[in-house]
């Protein structure tokens, strides 16, 4: 089970300063920024998901992260995800992938940027 999406990324013109709450990650104050077209500057991220996998991995511009199942933020994000999964339908209600097996399916994302990562750019929408 494969998804690609994509997102803009911006120019922050007031960004946000701490966290109101950690466990939800909610900024303190708010923040203005302008979103550019995804024409030439995006975030691509492609996650697969696979009982066949055997951990679950991650590609940040085509590099691997190694030992990123162990990284608290993926791990967060990976665990969140999997609570909330339900089931997958085709388009007359079939059950594809159930509930239950989404809790034994590991992940593997892919993430890139069409422009330099340390240019000043914002990709957090991705």
């Amino acid at each position: 089970h494969m998804e690609t999406v994509s997102a803009p990324t911006n120019i922050a013109c007031i960004k946000y300063w701490g966290k109101a709450s950690i466990q939800h990650n909610t900024p303190i104050n708010s923040s203005n920024s302008w979103t550019l077209s995804q024409t030439d500057l995006r975030a691509v991220t492609t996650a697969s998901a696979s009982s066949s996998f055997t951990h679950d991995r991650l590609w940040l511009n085509g590099v691997e992260e190694l030992d990123a199942s162990k990284n608290k933020r993926f791990r967060a994000c990976v665990d969140e995800i999997q609570s909330n999964a339900c089931d997958k339908v085709d388009a007359e209600g079939n059950v594809i992938v159930s509930q239950e097996e989404w809790q034994g399916m590991k992940v593997h994302i892919s993430s890139y940027n069409t422009f330099p990562t340390a240019a000043g750019l914002a990709s957090s929408a991705a």
